[in-house]
């Protein structure tokens, strides 16, 4: 007889989420795990003050951002801390730069 394996992921140590159909992998830190539950479902459940949808398959933590960067094609990346790069798109880039703007304000 198996036993199923539960980790639990404290949401404040995730980094992205990344859409991988049905499932959505969660990174946090140089772990990685599957979860059998959509990304549009998992942004329902999580903080919107701390992770944006940047794009339509990842979410992100914006604690982790260090920066955003354009690329030669003229698209936009987020580098995170620990030099991960994820692709944003304009709705995305928008929506990021609302909330950043939205964390500002509530640090002054």
């Amino acid at each position: 007889m198996s036993v199923a394996k539960v980790t639990v992921v404290p949401t404040a140590s995730l980094d992205y989420a990344k859409a991988e159909d049905d499932y959505v992998l969660l990174a946090a830190g140089p772990a990685r795990h599957l979860k059998a539950q959509t990304i549009s479902s998992l942004e329902e459940e999580l903080d919107p003050a701390r992770f944006v949808r940047i794009h339509r398959s990842y979410l992100l933590n914006v604690d982790r951002l260090a920066r955003l960067v354009a690329t030669d094609t003229g698209s936009t990346e987020a580098v995170l801390l620990d030099g991960t790069r994820l692709p944003v798109s304009r709705a995305g880039a928008a929506r990021l730069r609302e909330s950043l703007s939205h964390s500002r304000d509530r640090r002054l």
